[in-house]
């Protein structure tokens, strides 16, 4: 799953937006996008599995991967992690939400 284009020069609404909390199976995530200037600048992750090690370990390698892939792409739209794909696909929902508020 790749951005086109089109999805680069997409303009968002400066704000910070919440995404909803997304269950990734062990725990939730919650994303929270940065907009300036119309494009995605920052993203914080408000919420992430925790509880276990091996949560924490997957989530510290996965989620900056994850968080410069869809800032750079200005878009939800990145790959998911090979062994992590709980959380990328809880990441990507999360984050989708956050990206279609600053859409409207």
């Amino acid at each position: 799953m790749k951005a086109t284009a089109n999805s680069a020069t997409h303009r968002f609404t400066d704000g910070t937006y919440a995404g909803p909390v997304t269950d990734a199976y062990y725990g939730p995530i919650l994303i929270q996008a940065s907009i300036q200037g119309g494009r995605l600048t920052a993203l914080k992750v408000l919420k992430y599995p925790s509880d276990r090690r091996t949560s924490v370990r997957i989530n510290r390698q996965a989620l900056p991967m994850l968080r410069d892939e869809a800032i750079s792409a200005q878009s939800a739209n990145v790959d998911i992690i090979s062994g992590a794909t709980l959380t990328s696909r809880a990441f990507i929902q999360s984050l989708d939400g956050a990206l279609r508020k600053a859409s409207s």
